[in-house]
């Protein structure tokens, strides 16, 4: 069978009677009565119609079927074929085989698509019967017999043309329906990759409707907040459990007056996990036909980068206060120094001294046996006995001692500060713990010398470690002048009586471990997260920056790649313990950037 012929409509007529076949023939196929079956149709199109008549005939393929059973066969393999019928005509009558309507309720599920019309000349059904047997469906129709020819032709050539339409609506429907999934894949498509740039962005990034309720909350706004996206969307952002420095501010945000300009702010909070955190906020309004529908909110997190700025400010101050202790050092070491050797000069000559005053008392002892004039001898009693000469021979060595001593002292605390003013140096060197333990101690002791004793033990022959010396003093005399202060904070400033600072030094396997302990009643519970948060602390106004317990911590975990730890007995006191390793901090961080980083006097 050619292309032609499979493009023409199928026609199956079923009825046990041939003599209705060949009805069907002559006025569907046949050239008979040709004109007046074109002027039937004409008649029912209207002279502008398009009917499927082609060279004055109709242009069908017509089978035939004398029973139900058959007629379902061959309207299963059409359709299976992909050539289905566009309409079948149906006897009601086919004895002995199916009835008309077993017939049509079969033939629909071989086919529901087929239009068909049903052919009798008895009234056994009545439309009524029909349609609760069939149900109501514009794919049925009935024809009496005996039929008029061109009442055949009207309704094939009208059954035809709605079959053709309805084909053309549906490969209509199903192009539109490929276009809308074509287009809702583009859609998706362009969403998807909308959503991975913006997931892209380095940023926090908020979207709000116009009422300021939440709409959008990336990945950047669930690790700065500490709040998860499903926590957040369809939440006022003013009510999420943000403690904002200024919330008036951050309501300026979300409904900003300036309807078509950005808005920038830089402001700090504290996040659902108690953390503080520094961010500068960009507010873009969303407009639609010149009304805010929206707003979106970009911010970076500067905390880090106001930390290092704070820091390098106070490395500034401190490098100057460092030059000015450095001058006054050497100042005082020059007479210290010559002090110190007159003083040694002094104790070396007593001792000759000594010898001449025990000749000169063992003088007055001969003399008198010898009676030299009594007069004279009883003077040099007197004046022996009024300078008490042996409580001198051991008075003024001690004092001499004692001076030495003191001299020794300030040299010490003289060089404890100029190690401690020096510059920091970009490079690591070895680092003797015990001797830095011993700097800050003494550079410190003004700090806590009226307020605790402290007590060492440190380990003997401790080899040097590689690190930036300089930043290690710093995190030393932070950790004691903290502990001082807990002190000082238990017994009102000494008042109560002196408590007890412990500093140790051991090697455990590759690492050298410091432990400063105090007994200052330890760190409250619920504050003992956040003592390595920058800017945290719990003193008054005035007594410390909140930044030295970020510093140390910075220092020794980031820069030393060693560990900083606490542990608190309830009551009793804290004991910070650090852990350096003694290679050294890894290579990478020695060609990082070294801004000098300095602490204020604790928390």
């Amino acid at each position: 069978m050619n292309s032609i012929e499979n493009n023409k409509p199928r026609i199956l007529v079923i009825d046990d009677n041939p003599a209705i076949h060949d009805d069907f023939q002559k006025i569907l196929v046949s050239d008979a009565d040709k004109q007046e079956l074109w002027d039937a149709a004409s008649a029912f199109f209207g002279e502008e119609a398009e009917a499927p008549v082609a060279n004055d005939k109709l242009d069908v393929q017509l089978d035939s079927a004398y029973q139900g059973e058959e007629g379902y066969r061959k309207v299963r393999d059409a359709n299976a074929a992909g050539r289905p019928y566009t309409l079948a005509f149906c006897d009601m009558r086919m004895p002995p085989g199916w009835d008309g309507l077993t017939t049509i309720e079969n033939l629909w599920k071989a086919d529901s698509n087929l239009q068909v019309v049903i052919c009798s000349a008895y009234s056994d059904n009545t439309w009524s019967d029909i349609s609760k047997r069939l149900g109501l469906s514009d794919r049925l129709l009935i024809l009496k017999k005996p039929f008029d020819n061109a009442e055949v032709m009207q309704m094939v050539v009208a059954l035809i043309e709605k079959r053709r339409l309805i084909d053309a609506a549906s490969i209509k429907r199903e192009s539109l329906e490929r276009t809308v999934a074509e287009r809702t894949r583009h859609l998706r498509e362009a969403q998807q990759e909308s959503e991975q740039l913006l997931a892209a962005i380095d940023s926090l990034m908020v979207g709000t409707d116009a009422d300021g309720t939440v709409q959008r909350w990336n990945e950047n706004a669930v690790a700065i907040f500490g709040i998860d996206a499903v926590d957040a969307i369809g939440q006022p952002l003013a009510s999420l459990p943000i403690q904002w420095e200024n919330p008036v501010l951050v309501g300026d945000l979300v409904h900003s007056r300036q309807q078509e300009t950005a808005t920038h702010l830089e402001t700090s909070f504290s996040n659902a996990l108690g953390t503080l955190r520094i961010v500068c906020f960009s507010s873009y309004p969303v407009l639609e036909a010149g009304k805010r529908r929206g707003t979106l909110i970009l911010g970076t997190d500067v905390t880090e980068h106001r930390i290092l700025e704070q820091q390098l400010h106070n490395s500034l101050k401190l490098e100057s206060v460092g030059q000015l202790a450095a001058g006054v050092a050497h100042e005082i070491n020059t007479p210290m120094q010559y002090l110190g050797d007159n003083l040694d000069y002094l104790n070396a000559k007593f001792d000759k001294l000594m010898g001449y005053l025990q000749s000169s008392s063992d003088l007055l002892d001969v003399a008198e046996q010898l009676a030299v004039s009594p007069a004279l001898v009883s003077e040099l009693k007197q004046k022996a006995k009024s300078l008490s000469l042996h409580n001198l021979y051991t008075q003024i060595p001690q004092a001499l001692t004692d001076s030495i001593d003191g001299v020794e002292h300030v040299s010490r605390i003289v060089r404890a500060m100029k190690e401690l003013s020096h510059p920091g140096i970009e490079e690591t060197s070895a680092v003797d713990i015990n001797r830095a333990l011993e700097t800050t101690m003494a550079v410190s002791t003004n700090e806590w010398k009226y307020v605790a004793k402290i007590e060492t033990d440190l380990a003997p022959n401790l080899e040097p470690v590689r690190g930036y010396p300089g930043e290690l003093n710093q995190v030393f005399l932070n950790l004691i002048i903290n502990a001082a202060h807990a002190i000082s904070d238990r017994t009102a400033g000494g008042s109560k009586g002196l408590g007890k600072i412990t500093i140790r030094s051991s090697l455990q396997n590759e690492s050298v471990k410091v432990e400063i302990s105090d007994d200052g009643g330890g760190i409250p519970e619920h504050i003992r997260g956040r003592v390595f948060d920058p800017f945290f602390t719990t003193k008054e106004v005035g007594k410390g920056t909140g930044q030295g317990l970020a510093i140390a911590h910075t220092v020794v975990v980031q820069k030393h790649g060693g560990k900083l730890t606490f542990d608190v007995q309830e009551g009793h006191g804290t004991t910070f313990v650090i852990e350096l390793p003694m290679r050294g901090p890894a290579p990478s961080n020695d060609n990082a950037n070294r801004d000098a980083m300095t602490a204020a006097s604790g928390l």
